[in-house]
């Protein structure tokens, strides 16, 4: 199968800009620092290290991006996911205040790169929490305390039912919390265009190069079908598709699916109507509904969350 057909058919493969291929592994290299994972922990972890003058190899089984960080929502929201006030018990508040630091500072990190390195990837501000219930919206008064309090500068508001049609064509909702320090993007794109940068550092990014084993030692050495690699450290940035490489981390990986769907092309107005100001948008359920604009005008739907692990 040729390098221009390994990802994954969908909107974002279909219109990816940065998709240039590098090369599988053939021979032995050494480095400072060896990356598994050529999504955006990896990239990133290969970017910055490079950016410190540290010598980085990066291997990734399939293309850059081949895996959720190049198929997701792409959304661009703070936060890590879910409240993080339940850890308390096991961080402290201290723990529990720096992981909504975290996940403030790495948005805040995301769009540092974007411009520094004028990485094309149709970044868009603004996002709005939907509140499906009055108890959801009346949470939302305590959310936005909460980010005053941390410090966030980008404006927030909160808006009620009566000018939820400013945000969306919906009579669903029961209010929403506007953020414009979140948004939306392509998220191909974003990890290709970051991978293109790594490489410009000096990183050296290998695809289609599998790992087959790690030998641990005083240095580390990867293996892969056609080479190797010796690091005096390692990086396991593989997420879902860790395998058995590790199974120390193997068997705490939960399988999770969400689906995503993109549209025919919308006219215009019909575009502008349904999302008014092209914020992306997240509901409150388990199984949340995401959508957002495209920046050719059509409507991505995400959701239906399961954990079968069944694709």
């Amino acid at each position: 199968m040729s390098f221009d057909t390994q990802h994954t058919a969908s909107y974002y493969a279909a219109t990816a800009r940065n998709a240039a291929p590098y090369p599988c592994l053939d021979g032995e290299l050494t480095a400072d620092v060896c990356v598994i994972g050529g999504g955006l922990t990896g990239v990133n972890t290969a970017l910055e290290l490079a950016e410190r003058g540290l010598c980085v190899v990066l291997l990734e089984g399939r293309r850059v991006g081949w895996g959720a960080s190049g198929r997701n929502g792409g959304q661009l929201i703070r936060g890590i996911g879910h409240d993080v006030s339940g850890f308390a018990r096991y961080v402290g508040q201290d723990g529990v205040r720096y992981l909504q630091q975290a996940g403030i500072e790495s948005v805040a990190l995301v769009a540092r790169r974007i411009e520094q390195y004028a990485i094309a990837c149709d970044l868009r501000w603004g996002f709005c929490e939907l509140a499906n219930t009055p108890a959801q919206f009346a949470a939302f008064k305590a959310e936005q305390e909460d980010l005053a309090s941390l410090g966030y500068r980008p404006q927030t508001r909160l808006v009620g039912p009566e000018g939820m049609h400013e945000i969306v064509a919906s009579d669903q909702y029961a209010g929403g919390l506007v953020d414009m320090g979140s948004g939306h993007l392509h998220p191909l794109d974003l990890v290709q265009g970051e991978a293109r940068v790594a490489h410009g550092l000096g990183v050296r990014i290998f695809e289609q190069s599998p790992v087959l084993r790690i030998e641990h030692g005083p240095t580390v050495t990867v293996h892969t079908a056609r080479g190797k690699v010796r690091a005096q450290s390692l990086v396991l940035g593989c997420n879902a598709h860790l395998d058995d490489l590790e199974p120390r981390l193997s068997g705490k990986v939960l399988p999770a699916g969400s689906y995503v769907v993109a549209t025919e092309r919308l006219p215009e107005a019909v575009a502008s109507t349904l999302i008014p100001q092209n914020m992306a948008l997240c509901d409150q359920k388990v199984g949340l509904d995401y959508y957002r604009l495209t920046a050719d005008r059509r409507l991505l739907f995400g959701g239906a969350c399961h954990y079968s692990g069944r694709d």
